[in-house]
């Protein structure tokens, strides 16, 4: 996998197959056709901007990056590259917690807590702030696809925990002003979170959640808003709108088949709330994605 085609063409292929690890095996200066239109990111994602520029969409939220800037992408965003400089290089990895989850511990309760505390899709920091993250990419890389090589895979599985472990270090220093949260009220927001990922298609009330944790609305309520900056009704659309986004990219369903399985009465109070939170009807996003996709 010596040039740059052949290295593009890997991650185009990694992307698409849903590969654990996605790299870029070393500086590219263009991005696959996979992340040029909408792509769900499923993986912790960072992207080292080494020269040039690059701008994507989050969401709804459009961002550019620098050269001497690394983006971190949260998981299961929709994120799509707009465009890039000429003489952009950058260097990517993508990779999935779940194959070390039982390695990790505690510490996936420190990665899922930077996720859910920041409501943002995406951080923008200096590449100087986050040294070591081109050697884990470069040593990741190296090694070959060879899941028939048990110590392959376990070197693979080792250096994505060593990986993970330097996120969490490195996002604490970054995110520092947000852990002042007492330990109670971090835990309460932890396990909102992971009730919001079981019950969003079917409740959406705050007194649902507060009483699957023995809590008064009202204290459930003030503690999601302080730690996170959002309501807690704003984190369960967040939930549906991502799996409606999912659905209508992913399948074949029907607006009402969609609709019924959200637990919407009917596909018209779907299709407005879909519109409210897009910008589009499911109709027009499901088009609109085709029609990229065709490009």
């Amino acid at each position: 996998m010596n040039t740059t085609a052949d290295r593009l063409k890997e991650l185009q292929k990694q992307l698409t197959s849903g590969c654990e690890v996605c790299c870029s095996h070393g500086m590219l200066d263009t991005f696959p056709d996979a992340l040029r239109i909408s792509f769900l990111v499923e993986h912790i994602g960072i992207i080292i901007c080494h020269r040039g520029h690059f701008s994507f969409v989050t969401g709804k939220e459009t961002h550019k990056a620098v050269s001497g800037k690394t983006v971190f992408i949260n998981r299961e965003v929709y994120f799509h590259i707009t465009e890039s400089s000429s003489d952009c290089l950058y260097s990517l990895l993508f990779y999935r917690v779940d194959s070390i989850r039982d390695l990790l511990g505690n510490t996936v309760r420190g990665m899922k807590f930077w996720e859910v505390i920041n409501p943002a899709s995406c951080q923008i920091v200096d590449t100087a702030a986050t040294s070591g993250l081109s050697l884990y990419i470069d040593m990741l890389s190296s090694l070959k696809n060879d899941n028939a090589d048990v110590f392959i895979e376990k070197e693979r599985l080792l250096l994505m925990l060593s990986l993970t472990y330097h996120l969490c270090s490195l996002f604490s220093r970054l995110l520092g002003v947000h852990q002042s949260a007492p330990a109670r009220q971090t835990d309460i927001y932890i396990s909102f979170i992971q009730l919001v990922g079981q019950y969003f298609n079917k409740h959406r009330g705050v007194s649902f959640y507060a009483d699957k944790l023995c809590l008064s609305p009202k204290y459930l309520s003030s503690i999601v808003k302080s730690v996170s900056g959002m309501t807690v009704q704003q984190h369960v659309f967040k939930a549906i709108v991502r799996q409606s986004i999912f659905l209508i990219n992913n399948t074949d369903k029907s607006v009402k088949q969609i609709s019924d399985l959200l637990n919407f009465p009917n596909p018209s109070a779907f299709g407005t709330f879909f519109k409210k939170h897009t910008g589009l009807s499911p109709r027009h996003f499901r088009k609109e994605n085709i029609g990229k996709t065709k490009q």
